[in-house]
């Protein structure tokens, strides 16, 4: 509708609210930083102490930002009336004109304004009138008419502000980038003239910011927020730009003051639950969503966000409650919006709640959808190992692998290597038997990158020992020796026979049973000093399992057969 296509522009073009002259009043300064309420309460309050032309005007803009048409239309119609004459008073008629459709006559009085503006060297009217003009399409008279009124008032930065906040509008809406250099050319002929003007130095840094000139943002930025710290704009765009940069903490430093003072948008709000996410501020982004989905329980960006931090919160029931209602809620045509981020928190929401097929299914999907996220590989395979589905696991470990090359930590091989053992002991015995030994050195393999990877832990030599003990179940080649001597050894310097019993016991046993072995070979007449060598190794290695396990039977009965 014609009546609100020119309420709906007002909203980026703030600061064209302020005179010279206004500089430090109030109201205008709440304008300023966006704060319509605040500003506007205190136009009334002026008004009631008396009938001022001024405040009726810019009460009636901010109307018109609220989208208050009727409210807009009376105010403008009181600046007529009470002072006809006014360039501004002229502006305000044009716009009712407008708002009515009457655009030709909206015209005229435009024209009529400019002509009183000029005869009162009034910069500040001259600016309202290139706004109107803008918001009427006539690009070629906004132009001129800023042109002008630069020319009444040579060290005004007014005007080349306002300019570069039309030619910024013009950028966003046809996204087209030589209208943000033009914009970026206002603002620094305005920097010119005034260089610590907050609004042009915000504004210039938003253009940086666009075209990716991140430091000269930041500095400018930084210059704004030292000479007042509570210029909203600049905070607001400050947290912006650490968001971009992925600095975080910042991030939720400066937008969260911007939150507390302005008075935000949903998109603001949106926004600074993204920054609190992602600088791990899980309750706070909480506190809002909940604030949120109280009033629209079916707003999807909230319940995206509800799901991820309830899984950070370990809130499952909570969580999964939230992603259902969003998955309902994007399905069909919506289904193209969903992100491979929104199965990932799925999957694992599932994950911990017991559903580990379901789970393992919205994690594929998300891995499908950004191959990037592999870390997803090893929460598969974990969720495989759970199930006791150990080929399948075996199977997301070895992309694993291969996804990440040489950066894969040892704790994978370590993984492997174990699953890989439980497949080995599931096929002796049956039809698939002969598989055995495969599987058996596959994991002889991956306990060796355990081992090379962190030798300091004896993990991956008392794994690798079972591995090879198991391929070589009689002892005779002795090729699990050498590790299970390594990690006895490792054991042994720890000090505490009592935590790692079961797997000192376990050397020990191997150890004991192999020197066993070598000393039953030897006949009694070959050689007497190695056959009595291996006999006090192998009673040396069966004692120690008895003063770790006093009834420990079998180690009882080798000593026994020993003596």
């Amino acid at each position: 509708m014609k009546i609100f296509k020119l309420l709906t522009l007002f909203t980026g073009l703030l600061a064209g609210f302020t005179t010279a002259a206004q500089q430090g009043n109030t109201a205008s300064r709440l304008l300023e930083m966006e704060q319509y309420n605040q500003a506007k309460q205190l136009y009334i309050r002026n008004l009631n102490a008396a009938q001022g032309a001024m405040d009726w005007f810019y009460l009636g803009k901010i109307y018109a930002i609220q989208r208050n048409a009727d409210s807009a239309r009376y105010c403008f119609a009181k600046v007529s009336g009470l002072d006809p004459k006014n360039p501004l008073a002229l502006v305000g008629q044009a716009m009712v004109e407008n708002m009515g459709g009457n655009q030709a006559q909206a015209q005229l009085t435009l024209e009529k304004s400019q002509r009183a503006a000029i005869s009162y060297r009034d910069v500040n009217a001259m600016t309202e009138i290139a706004t109107a003009r803008y918001f009427a399409g006539d690009t070629l008279k906004w132009q001129i008419t800023l042109e002008l009124a630069s020319e009444i008032d040579k060290k005004n930065p007014r005007p080349y502000i306002v300019g570069g906040n039309l030619y910024t509008m013009m950028g966003e809406k046809s996204g087209k980038s030589q209208f943000f250099g033009l914009a970026s050319g206002r603002y620094h002929q305005a920097l010119y003239l005034q260089p610590d003007n907050a609004e042009a130095l915000t504004k210039l840094a938003a253009i940086d910011i666009r075209i990716l000139n991140y430091d000269d943002a930041e500095t400018m930025l930084r210059k704004v927020i030292k000479a007042d710290s509570l210029y909203l704009p600049a905070l607001k765009n400050m947290g912006e730009l650490m968001y971009t940069l992925g600095r975080y903490r910042e991030a939720s430093e400066f937008y969260g003051k911007y939150m507390q003072l302005a008075e935000y948008t949903d998109k603001d709000l949106v926004r600074y639950v993204n920054i609190l996410f992602f600088n791990k501020q899980y309750a706070l982004a909480s506190e809002h969503i909940n604030k949120v989905l109280k009033v629209n329980p079916a707003n999807p960006v909230m319940l995206r966000l509800k799901g991820y931090t309830s899984y950070e919160l370990n809130q499952q029931k909570e969580g999964l409650e939230a992603m259902q209602k969003f998955f309902a809620l994007r399905a069909g045509a919506d289904a193209g919006k969903l992100l491979a981020t929104d199965f990932e928190y799925y999957g694992k929401l599932l994950a911990r709640s017991g559903s580990d097929s379901l789970a393992v299914l919205n994690l594929q999907k998300s891995i499908e959808m950004d191959a990037e996220k592999t870390s997803l590989l090893e929460d598969i395979a974990k969720l495989y190992e759970k199930m006791k589905r150990y080929p399948e696991a075996i199977q997301y470990y070895e992309k694993l692998v291969e996804a990440k090359n040489e950066n894969v930590p040892s704790i994978i091989y370590f993984s492997m290597g174990k699953d890989l053992m439980l497949i080995a002991d599931h096929v002796k015995g049956t039809s698939d038997s002969l598989l055995r030994p495969a599987y058996l050195q596959k994991a002889v393999t991956a306990f060796s990158k355990v081992v090379d990877m962190s030798p300091a832990s004896y993990l991956g030599y008392q794994w690798r020992a079972r591995a090879l003990a198991a391929l070589d179940p009689e002892s005779t080649q002795g090729s699990a020796k050498p590790d299970y001597e390594k990690a006895l050894e490792m054991l042994e310097l720890k000090n505490d026979p009592k935590k790692y019993s079961t797997d000192l016991i376990e050397a020990c046993r191997y150890l004991g049973y192999f020197h066993y072995l070598q000393y039953d070979a030897i006949k009694k007449n070959e050689d007497a000093e190695a056959r009595e060598k291996a006999k006090n190794e192998s009673l040396a290695y069966w004692q120690k399992v008895l003063l770790l396990d006093p009834n420990n039977d079998v180690a009882k009965q080798a000593i026994a057969a020993l003596k």
